[in-house]
């Protein structure tokens, strides 16, 4: 069993915060990052999975969160709900590793830990680029905002 990671906890315990409030909105979308059905691994198992597979920093999970809230703030339409938020966290924290870290893996991979195809990925990352101008650098004042914020949210240590 994997041991029980606090970052990760508190991301998802804010992300099962958002996914309660949009769903009962009960909007429908059809965009490319919504499944039909949601998932039905939790938010908190999928980024326990995507930790243990892909080995990225923990600054990683930081980065796409602020990733997930710019894609927010450009694109109000896009409501994070069930039916979508692995995959955007999926991309998120993909395109996190692929501009933070200095080792990666190829989509093929990424996208069997994340549980979709190699098209899909592919699709889905160039879309997520889009959706994010191509603006994925983040300063260390905003890093450092978003590390307290979850830092007092979750009562944790960061590394």
């Amino acid at each position: 069993m994997q041991q029980s990671n606090p970052l990760l906890l508190t991301i998802s315990n804010i992300l099962d915060e958002i996914i309660k409030e949009t769903d009962a909105l009960e909007i429908e979308y059809n965009s490319n990052f919504h499944a039909n059905k949601a998932p039905s691994i939790t938010i908190y198992n999928y980024l326990q999975r995507i930790a243990k597979y892909t080995h990225c920093s923990e600054q990683c999970f930081v980065i796409a969160l602020i990733y997930l809230d710019r894609l927010q703030e450009k694109h109000t339409y896009l409501v994070l709900n069930s039916h979508c938020i692995h995959r955007f966290l999926l991309l998120s924290i993909l395109t996190a590793i692929k501009f933070q870290d200095d080792d990666y893996y190829k989509n093929e991979y990424y996208a069997k830990v994340g549980g979709i195809n190699i098209k899909e990925i592919n699709s889905l990352e160039q879309e997520f680029l889009e959706y994010m101008d191509y603006q994925l650098f983040v300063d260390d004042q905003q890093y450092a905002i978003y590390e307290k914020r979850l830092l007092e949210f979750g009562e944790i240590e960061m590394p």
